[in-house]
């Protein structure tokens, strides 16, 4: 089957990430430099403790993948999962994440405490795709749609940190998957569609619904942390 991966979809994809992104609170304060420094290491902190569970999400669409022996191309979704799961772990993604947060300011980050949102986030993957009438194939275009985002979101990022908050050192970590988001986000996709031979429209859709529950993750968590500083 031919995937539209490269060309409609993800043309797609970029474009709702960025109009999502321009639409964000968080992300709009961050790039005009209105978003307070102390609450920008709130923030960064909790995605820090959303990131380091990153990998349960994919353990999430192993544990959803096809058995052998049925219609679905089981060692490809197989093949393709296990990339994703090498890369987290030898990429050095958290000690990368460390570094990012002491540039910003944070000392300790194993001090740094779940809000509610994050918690609720963390498990929101697990809670939405092990539910029995949920699919793999989903799971995986919704890791797709992050995957795609990731790169918009981290240029936002590392342009503002750099232009409005004097941060230009600690970046490797969005740098990284600045360059590796679309090769990761053509990877997952062509699981979907030469692995599970997945209807690429329903397809579209899960992956577009993961990237606002992404950005309005940030959302939200900017929201709960800038009350915090405002005094009474």
């Amino acid at each position: 089957m031919t995937s539209l991966a490269g060309s409609a979809v993800s043309a797609d994809l970029l474009a709702h990430a960025r109009r999502t992104l321009d639409e964000s609170a968080f992300f709009s304060d961050l790039r005009a430099g209105k978003a307070p420094i102390e609450v920008v290491r709130g923030v960064f902190g909790q995605y820090y403790l959303w990131r380091n569970q990153f990998h349960r999400w994919l353990g999430v669409c192993v544990v959803k993948s096809p058995a052998f022996g049925t219609e679905f191309d089981a060692s490809r979704v197989l093949s393709g999962l296990t990339e994703h799961v090498e890369e987290e772990v030898g990429g050095d993604h958290h000690g990368l994440a460390v570094r990012l947060l002491r540039a910003l300011g944070v000392e300790r980050p194993s001090s740094v405490s779940p809000l509610p949102v994050t918690a609720a986030y963390c498990a929101s993957f697990p809670a939405r795709f092990l539910a029995p009438e949920r699919d793999g194939a989903e799971a995986v275009a919704a890791l797709a749609g992050r995957e795609i985002a990731g790169p918009v979101r981290n240029r936002v990022v590392i342009d503002a940190l750099a232009e409005r908050y004097g941060v230009a050192s600690g970046l490797e970590f969005l740098t990284l998957h600045e360059t590796k988001g679309p090769g990761q986000f053509a990877a997952l996709w062509d699981i979907l569609v030469n692995g599970y031979f997945a209807d690429e429209a329903l397809m579209l859709e899960a992956a577009r619904r993961e990237i606002g529950e992404h950005v309005a993750f940030w959302d939200e968590v900017y929201a709960q942390l800038s009350p915090a500083l405002t005094p009474a």
